[in-house]
């Protein structure tokens, strides 16, 4: 087998949400960076079908901009993105082509000279006295030994922190249980005019469960004054009558579908994976085979019996499942559900979030939904508590299990891997462990670089008439 070794000043591992900011932000401050990704293409969980979620706090102010900004501003100019819309339930949503954000994506890197690998997986983690020395990487009968000063764990998993003997946590305090995943796909053929007509005419199908908590207004009309960038969670009470029917073939009480840039084009976010760790390679398979199985008969059931999906045909299963949790490591800070509810704003803060509490029951009952204020997204989260010279970027970062709900989604680990990034850079150039860097240097730098660190009281507020 050949085997090779390279050098660098950062390593990235995972080039998803929390990976491709930490890479430009660490490459923009002069550090050779490796960004390595297990798929054919950047993104991860940005190239599955999801809107973009939580650019805008519940009353529709914007409190992320940054390189998460950057992306949308790229696809504005390639008209492959909606603006940012408030949304009662979600705070706000942006649907954009997610082919072309992978096109932007590698733009942008090769724009910041970073260094690529795709189809490399990371298989083991060298660590000598507290500190990471390489990582080994694996791709087409290759190894590959890579060196670097900071090495930024962005696979979601925490693959890396897991094979250096971090610390971590999974699943709901008390229980342990994990949200169940998802696997995305696309269907055309759909009109959606009809199923606007048809929570019109039945408006019980948009009430939700009693854990739901959203603003008033989520509704038929809503939909009719953003038709085409929108996305609907309901029709609950239609399909507790298929379940009681046996005609559900998913565990799940509502459907979800959001718009697409192309009419009549949605993406489904519905099948429900119970009892998967998406960090063992047995459930995870398994969760992938029962994914493809029940997207083609959830499209059948919703032909049969969901108005607006007379015609409705599949056109994509997206080639990975979409994981909420697995591991969450131990930081130097800790993103808390106290911190969420309070919407605590400290002076550590590298970025803002305010998306809801969403946490999807393990058992498929139904989902725990809550408003909250803007928070702060501590920079302390990102930097390993056991590791001295390794960062966490994305949904591996140390929170508890509620806060988590919260900054899962994409803009907010957007926000994340921008700091950690940054925090990386100045670590290298002085000497020391991204622990112990000046989080105010990182904050100059992220506020110079248009990083919302605390609300704008004169932001523009996007709401609709």
């Amino acid at each position: 087998m050949k085997k090779e070794m390279l050098t660098y000043d950062v390593a990235v591992i995972g080039g998803g949400p929390g990976g491709l900011p930490a890479a430009l932000a660490a490459a923009r401050q002069g550090m050779k960076v490796l960004l390595v990704e297990k798929n054919g293409y950047l993104g991860g969980n940005l190239a599955i079908g999801l809107p973009l979620l939580g650019y805008l706090d519940k009353d529709g102010n914007p409190i992320i901009k940054g390189i998460a900004q950057e992306f949308v501003d790229a696809l504005a100019e390639k008209n492959a993105t909606s603006p940012h819309h408030w949304c009662p339930n979600h705070n706000s949503v942006t649907i954009y082509d997610h082919e072309v954000f992978k096109i932007v994506a590698f733009e942008k890197c090769l724009e910041a000279g970073i260094d690529i690998l795709l189809h490399t997986e990371v298989i083991d983690v060298n660590v000598d006295n507290g500190t990471i020395d390489s990582v080994t990487l694996f791709g087409k009968g290759r190894k590959i030994e890579v060196f670097a000063e900071v090495f930024i764990d962005a696979t979601g998993d925490g693959d890396v922190g897991y094979m250096a003997g971090a610390t971590y946590e999974m699943g709901q305090k008390g229980t342990g249980v994990l949200q169940p995943p998802t696997l995305m796909c696309t269907v055309a053929g759909v009109d959606t005019e009809e199923i606007i007509r048809f929570i019109e005419e039945h408006p019980e199908q948009m009430e939700m469960c009693k854990t739901h908590e959203s603003y008033p207004g989520y509704d038929a009309s809503y939909f009719r004054k953003n038709p085409d960038h929108h996305v609907l969670v309901g029709l609950r009470k239609l399909l507790a009558e298929l379940k009681e029917q046996g005609k559900l073939p998913i565990d799940r009480d509502t459907i979800i579908y959001i718009q697409t840039l192309e009419k009549g084009v949605v993406n489904l976010n519905c099948t429900r994976h119970l009892g998967i760790d998406g960090s063992d390679l047995r459930d995870l398979t398994r969760a992938e085979i029962e994914g493809h199985l029940q997207n083609y008969a959830l499209i059948k059931c919703l032909r049969e019996n969901v108005p607006g999906f007379k015609n409705a045909h599949l056109t994509k299963i997206y080639p990975h499942m979409g994981i909420r949790e697995t591991r969450r490591f131990r930081g130097i800070a800790q993103l808390t559900e106290q911190d969420v509810l309070s919407g605590r704003i400290g002076d550590d803060a590298v970025g803002l979030a305010a998306y809801i509490i969403d946490i999807h029951a393990g058992d498929g009952s139904g989902t725990i939904c809550k408003k909250v204020p803007t928070y702060g997204l501590p920079y302390g989260i990102t930097c390993s508590a056991d590791i001295k010279n390794l960062m966490f970027s994305g949904r591996c970062a140390s929170m508890d299990a509620v806060a988590l709900s919260s900054a899962r989604v994409m803009p907010p680990l957007m926000a994340i891997g921008e700091g950690a990034g940054v925090g990386a850079a100045l670590a290298i150039k002085q000497g020391i462990t991204p622990g112990e860097v000046d989080v105010q240097e990182v904050r100059a730098i992220l506020r110079a670089n248009n990083v919302m660190l605390e609300p704008d009281p004169d932001a523009k507020v996007m709401v609709f008439d």
